[in-house]
């Protein structure tokens, strides 16, 4: 036999502790997709950036405007700031950060934009930059795509854990009005019907073993009341034989207030034929009043 209340509270602590730490995960998951959209905007603006440079080198190389690659190489500074400030974040993998800062190199794209200025074959030079440009801008494409995929599982993982954690409040809800309908109400039922028999009076209310230990002891109560009204039958004689004695009580006041009455209204109509006795005729039907007040109060009763 089990106790519905510490059943109830432990239910109730382990639901809260649950809630809790689901308020937890949607604090830290709110976080993180703060910081991993801070990520993501980073990289795509460094992207459009880096393709914004490509695209002026490129048409500077096609134009043959060397003093417009040399300005555009010092754009490619400004872009290593903003891709410094990327690897700088601890929510991206150690090991990519690592492989970007050994595959891209600004620092040496900017010096070898540069030198095609003074560079004796002009031609050979621009293929090879537009090589690392292209391999870069391929690096730069997958790198962005490996880290919103990176993003998006993780943010999957703690709502997987989230709906693990309100699946687990879910059952133990369940759990616990499964409980209280075995234990509480399925007893409860079963004394109803066992109230409408006469003979319960007699026998005593019955329980099951599955009931909770709150039902067994207000049943065993009953019972105990309904034993000791049988076993103690002088309890009604003696309040038959007091009703009995009040009764008795009250015919006998009855009567003497209804003969003090009477003798007082003997007494003034003697003293009002006389006309003397003002005072006692006055005192005479003050006794009246209050026997008539007795007399009164007994009916009540």
């Amino acid at each position: 036999m089990r106790s519905l209340k510490k059943t109830s509270y432990l239910a109730f602590m382990g639901v809260a502790a649950l809630l809790v730490f689901v308020i937890v995960l949607s604090v830290r998951q709110y976080q993180l997709n703060k910081r991993y959209n801070t990520i993501i905007t980073q990289s795509e603006e460094m992207i459009f950036q880096f393709s914004t440079i490509r695209e002026q080198i490129t048409t500077s190389l096609i134009e043959k405007d060397w003093d417009k690659i040399v300005s555009a190489a010092d754009q490619l500074k400004n872009l290593n700031s903003a891709l410094a400030r990327l690897q700088e974040n601890t929510l991206i993998p150690g090991e990519y950060r690592l492989d970007m800062a050994k595959q891209v190199d600004l620092s040496g794209l900017a010096i070898s934009s540069k030198e095609i200025v003074s560079a004796s074959d002009k031609v050979a030079h621009s293929l090879s930059l537009q090589d690392k440009m292209r391999s870069l801008a391929e690096y730069l494409m997958q790198f962005d795509r490996i880290i919103v995929s990176q993003m998006r599982a993780k943010v999957v993982q703690f709502q997987t854990v989230m709906i693990g954690a309100l699946g687990g409040v879910i059952c133990l809800i369940s759990f616990s009005l499964l409980l209280l309908y075995n234990k509480a109400m399925i007893p409860l039922l079963h004394l109803t019907e066992q109230a409408e028999d006469p003979e319960v009076f007699n026998n005593g209310f019955s329980y099951d073993n599955d009931a909770c230990t709150e039902v067994a002891v207000f049943t065993d109560s009953i019972n105990d009341v309904l034993r000791r009204k049988i076993e103690d039958p002088e309890t009604e004689e003696n309040v038959k034989q007091k009703n009995e004695q009040l009764a008795t009580i009250i015919n006998e006041s009855t009567n003497l207030s209804n003969g003090i009455i009477n003798y007082a209204q003997l007494l003034t109509d003697s003293y009002r034929e006389v006309e003397i006795g003002t005072e006692e005729t006055r005192i005479l039907q003050n006794i009246i009043d209050a026997a008539e007040r007795i007399a009164l109060l007994n009916k009540e009763i």
